[in-house]
């Protein structure tokens, strides 16, 4: 399992390379602009082009970009829908000019309608997205399943890739939003009980990230809080038995953990996935990252 972070663009584009170097990342997400801005950014051409070579020399892969917090797939206010896909389908441009895997998002709140409609809006939303680009892929993100958020149930995610039916779009699991939606994943018969119920409902080979983050909210809690590797309700031993599965290991995996200084993820919380990837990680080279499919 490649593992890394989400790392801050600020200062310079090109500086999250430098960042994620720093803590040990072997792979990267970032914004690609302001989360919390439906402006869209655009970089001179060095800048982008300095990021692109200082990650290829840096050998960091996958690189993905998580959407804007504001983006609502869902949303049933078609203005607001809109301005999701037009966000959404600009960190997807972003990427694809930086040469990345994919776009993140998570995919809204249904906002009082009913869980069919949701679901038919964001389908709509991501082939809308999937007409504006090209190549990158769109990572639909689970979500921890309060206040009517889409996507804690398997069945949101499996509707929408079936409704959808296009290869460019795939799957991000976050291990604190399973947890929070009801998966217990501190033991390897809970972990299995996950990753066999995700395979019959919607397909492993849909999931092409990983977020790796502990859980502040209980189990079955619905609390989307992200906590540092070890210190939240899943623990040291729930990641230990997450990596040691052999459908888990194969996905690279990005922390979002606020940091043992709360300064956003950091070399302390990479360092202790790395141990507890322990005798996997002479494999770790050898087993090739899941690509983009062609």
């Amino acid at each position: 399992m490649r593992l890394g972070a989400h790392v801050s663009i600020s200062g310079t584009l090109d500086l999250a390379i430098d960042r994620a170097v720093a803590i040990g990342g072997e792979c990267l997400q970032i914004f690609y602009g302001s989360p919390r801005q439906w402006r869209e950014v655009s970089y001179a051409d060095q800048v982008l082009d300095r990021f692109v070579t200082k990650r290829r020399a840096a050998h960091l892969d996958p690189l993905v970009a998580h959407a804007a917090y504001l983006v609502n797939l869902a949303a049933p206010d078609r203005v607001d829908r809109e301005k999701s896909i037009a966000s959404l389908a600009a960190t997807a441009r972003g990427v694809e000019r930086l040469d990345g895997l994919g776009a993140v998002t998570h995919l809204g709140s249904r906002m009082g309608a009913t869980r069919g409609a949701a679901l038919r809006r964001i389908a709509t939303a991501v082939q809308q997205v999937l007409d504006r680009t090209r190549q990158a892929m769109i990572l639909l993100e689970n979500s921890a399943g309060a206040g009517g958020h889409v996507g804690a149930r398997f069945e949101d995610l499996a509707d929408i890739l079936r409704e959808v039916d296009d290869p460019r779009v795939g799957i991000c699991l976050d291990t604190a939003h399973l947890y929070a939606a009801g998966w217990d994943l501190r033991t390897p018969d809970g972990v299995h009980t996950m990753v066999r119920t995700f395979e019959q409902v919607v397909g492993w080979h849909h999931v092409f990230l990983l977020h790796l983050n502990d859980s502040t909210g209980a189990l079955g809690s619905g609390l989307d809080r992200h906590e540092n590797i070890g210190e939240g309700w899943i623990g040291l031993d729930g990641f230990r038995a997450f990596m040691a599965h052999p459908r888990v290991r194969m996905i690279p995996g990005i922390i979002e953990t606020p940091g043992f200084d709360r300064k956003g993820p950091d070399r302390r919380n990479l360092s202790r996935l790395k141990r507890l990837r322990g005798t996997h990680t002479r494999h770790h080279h050898q087993s090739a990252t899941r690509m983009r499919p062609r």
